[in-house]
């Protein structure tokens, strides 16, 4: 079991949880998300590992773009549980370079999934590979995080020399890709220190990837997280209206308000003190390498990883 996530899953999750502090007072901003299907869809693939009583999951996604209509492909996506019979919260985040079966593509990465049929085909997808009884999802994109970020004051975080070109690169592409903030210039940093990262800075502090390891990567996104989190709890509680209004209109759901706001409720019930994560499929027990046509992808034992897959998610 590994403590890793990615940034966008985890702010997915924070911005849940702020919908349910204050969901009755905020009902009317919760009509500003994008409501795909009043409730909760039918999906066509059965499983064999039913949810049990108690139990219900909610797939988060983060896609690579400015807009939730895209065809994109998903460059996250985390399962959202939350355990009423065993009393915890499980996030599991699902590896995008898995090789599954897309059905009516054929063996693919998962990423791909969202690009050829947006947030349906991705349940189907992981339905079908990873046996899960989802239905329920939220889709979130890069410009609602950096405008959480900059609402929040920025957050800091250290920058090596030998880090600097790449995080240049791709704080330079989060600002012309996802930013939107009128007429001002773009900011570059070009000596290494501590500083105060604005969004489209903190959203390239957690991408680069280049220059080290993905765990050190993984290193990186959980600092910001806790810190993006701290903040977010520290709120003046007159600051939430302004948080929703300028972030919930970039998310897209099939689940209305009235649901999101159980959803929360549920959430509360439960509380926080005991969260639990897993990263799926575990690299560890898989086979990562290059496929002809395919890119890196990492193979995986689909019985024993169902397995615990399960194991974890329904204790």
């Amino acid at each position: 079991m590994r403590k890793s996530t990615k940034i966008i899953w985890i702010i997915i999750a924070i911005l849940l949880a702020l919908i349910l502090l204050v969901g009755v007072y905020f009902y009317n901003l919760l009509s500003d998300i994008q409501v795909e299907n009043s409730g909760v869809i039918t999906p066509e693939t059965p499983v064999s590992y039913p949810t049990l009583p108690g139990i219900n999951h909610i797939l988060l996604v983060g896609v690579d773009s400015t807009n939730t209509e895209a065809a994109t492909r998903s460059d996250a996506m985390m399962l959202l549980t939350l355990d009423t019979e065993h009393d915890n919260i499980k996030l599991t985040s699902f590896v995008r370079d898995s090789y599954v079966n897309i059905p009516g593509q054929g063996y693919e990465k998962l990423t791909h999934a969202y690009a050829y049929g947006g947030p349906e085909l991705l349940i189907e997808t992981v339905r079908e590979n990873f046996q899960v009884d989802v239905s329920c999802y939220v889709v979130i994109d890069f410009a609602s995080f950096i405008e959480l970020v900059d609402m929040l004051g920025g957050v800091e975080a250290t920058l090596e020399d030998w880090e600097l070109s790449e995080f240049n690169r791709v704080s330079n592409e989060n600002y012309r890709k996802f930013y939107n903030g009128g007429e001002e210039d773009y900011i570059s940093i070009d000596e290494p220190g501590t500083y105060t990262l604005n969004g489209y800075q903190t959203l390239a502090f957690v991408r680069m990837r280049k220059n080290d390891s993905i765990y050190a990567r993984e290193e990186r996104q959980r600092m910001v997280v806790e810190e993006v989190f701290n903040k977010v709890i520290r709120m003046p509680f007159n600051m939430y209206s302004k948080l929703f209004k300028q972030v919930l209109p970039y998310i897209k759901t099939n689940m209305n308000p009235f649901e999101l706001m159980k959803l929360g409720f549920t959430a509360l019930q439960i509380g926080t003190t005991d969260v639990r994560q897993m990263e799926f499929p575990d690299p560890d027990r898989g086979q990562g390498g290059i496929i002809p046509g395919k890119g890196w992808v990492l193979q995986w034992d689909e019985e024993a990883g169902r397995e615990q897959l399960h194991e974890f998610l329904n204790e």
